[in-house]
């Protein structure tokens, strides 16, 4: 017998093969726990409002709890290939005959989308603590190279002397930052569509934020059509994950440029590296690709849940709440794998102090300081300052760029075409345009100094001991709702 009076025929069997099925699977091994604790909770509920008695209540509770996922699937033929059917069906063997207000005033909508949400929650929780991990590897390698001078670089030139620390400061801050993000973003979707029902509300007085809190939701979602319409949740999530993979993407870049034959400033080991089939002479990092081919798929994946919501309407609809969410998993497996890599790669990172000294050594990237000296100590206009010393060097770079090469007689000379005497030495003007010095010249907070990047650092780690009170303040809210919602039935398998 089919769960419906409605239609007599099953679903054809081609609808079934392409569609159902893979569906039907899924949730069994995604949603069915969630399944089970929602009408745990539901029939507590039942109690509470004298629908079902005490007793009555606990043996459906136990029932639930001890339901096998081999047991849901044995009733996939005869079900309409539903999960939500198949387990009631499951019960019926286990739950006493005379139960029979057991599932009154209830629908699959709001079921559905509360089982996906606790989904979706947990697998949001995952993505926080691997970004976090992340952080932490970028702060624990920035550490060791605060002093590791390199060149920075602006539209693609070498630009000012910087530290790896420096740089590698910047990605652990951005994984902070989305680590934040994540779990802000837990907090804002953390709201219960239990008790909607089809979308207009149940009849009988279904105390939703009790439900909602015995499923540790913070609250009940206000409305009941949002409650079953909305999967603003899920584009909510995807919109966060690609912009964090939009930002890795960017570091993979450098980082890609910088071990390639052009620089070499880093090295992975041999088990994240790769080779050629035909050119043996090569030594590549197919790993630095593919981390940012995975960051691609993040925002390739958001376009396309947020497609599969756009132009249906506002209501429960199996386009959105299934087909549109049909990557969903892949949106979290994706983004937790890029993470795990990028966190892999970040830890096993070496350097060549040496190769990017020679970068740094073979630009004036501090010739910014003699513009700044001409000013402060010479009375030259600033961009004055600017316009002599870019001729200075443009002069110079004509046999050499290098620091060394640029002479201060020929700094005179283009002072003296602009009206001014140049008042400097040579040691002075050497120590200007030492790189190193340079960085350790910076003044304002947030800079390449190595004095600034452990006081970000340190800000870091501090906004990252925030991140793991938050995150264990929701682990655990969701654990003490668990074992309260269950503390009288068999535990369901986590």
């Amino acid at each position: 017998m089919l769960p419906t009076g409605r239609i007599r025929q099953a679903p054809a069997s081609l609808l079934e093969r392409t569609v159902l099925n893979s569906r039907f699977d899924w949730e069994v091994q995604h949603l069915l726990r969630h399944y089970q604790w929602i009408e745990m909770v539901q029939t507590e509920e039942y109690v509470r409002m004298g629908v079902l008695d005490p007793d009555m209540g606990e043996r459906i509770r136990g029932a639930v709890a001890g339901l096998s996922a081999e047991e849901v699937a044995a009733e996939h033929g005869t079900t309409m290939s539903d999960t939500l059917f198949a387990m009631e069906r499951a019960l019926y063997a286990r739950i006493p005959a005379q139960a029979t207000a057991w599932h009154v005033d209830r629908s699959r909508n709001d079921v559905q989308a509360c089982a996906q949400l606790m989904f979706g929650r947990e697998r949001l929780l995952g993505v926080a603590e691997t970004v976090r991990g992340l952080a932490d590897a970028a702060v624990l390698a920035a550490s060791g190279h605060t002093g590791s001078i390199m060149p920075g670089h602006t539209q693609h030139q070498w630009a000012q002397a910087i530290t790896l620390g420096f740089y590698l400061a910047a990605l652990a801050e951005a994984a902070t930052t989305a680590a934040e993000s994540l779990h802000a973003l837990y907090d804002g979707i953390n709201l219960s569509p239990l008790g909607a029902g089809a979308l207009a509300g149940l009849e009988l007085p279904w105390d939703r934020s009790r439900m909602a809190a015995a499923l540790g939701f913070h609250a009940p979602q206000p409305h009941a059509l949002t409650s079953v319409a909305s999967r603003g949740w899920v584009l909510r999530c995807a919109a966060e994950l690609s912009v964090l993979g939009t930002t890795v993407s960017r570091f993979l870049t450098d980082l890609l440029w910088w071990s390639g034959s052009s620089c070499r400033f880093i090295d992975l080991p041999d088990e994240l590296a790769g080779i050629s089939s035909a050119m043996p002479h090569k030594r590549n990092f197919p790993i630095l690709e593919r981390i940012r081919g995975m960051s691609g798929h993040l925002v390739g994946l958001s376009f396309d849940l947020m497609i599969g919501q756009r132009n249906t309407g506002y209501t429960n609809l199996v386009e959105v709440s299934k087909e549109s969410t049909r990557f969903l998993e892949d949106l979290f497996d994706t983004s937790e794998t890029m993470l795990a890599l990028l966190q892999r790669v970040i830890a096993d990172l070496r350097f060549h102090p040496d190769r990017a000294g020679k970068a740094v050594n073979g630009e004036p990237l501090a010739a910014a300081a003699v513009a700044n000296h001409l000013t402060l100590e010479n009375h030259v206009p600033a961009r004055t300052a600017q316009v002599i010393v870019g001729s200075w060097i443009a002069a110079g770079a004509q046999d050499d760029p290098a620091p060394d090469a640029l002479s201060l007689s020929s700094l005179a000379v283009a002072c003296e075409e602009q009206g001014y005497r140049l008042r400097l030495g040579e040691d002075r003007l050497r120590e200007l345009l030492d790189a190193e010095e340079g960085v350790r010249r910076r003044r304002t907070s947030g800079s390449a100094r190595p004095q600034d990047v452990h006081e970000l650092l340190e800000q870091t780690r501090e906004r990252l001991d925030a991140v793991d009170r938050t995150a264990a303040g929701q682990a655990e809210a969701l654990r003490t709702a668990w074992q309260d919602s269950t503390a009288t039935s068999t535990e369901v398998s986590a």
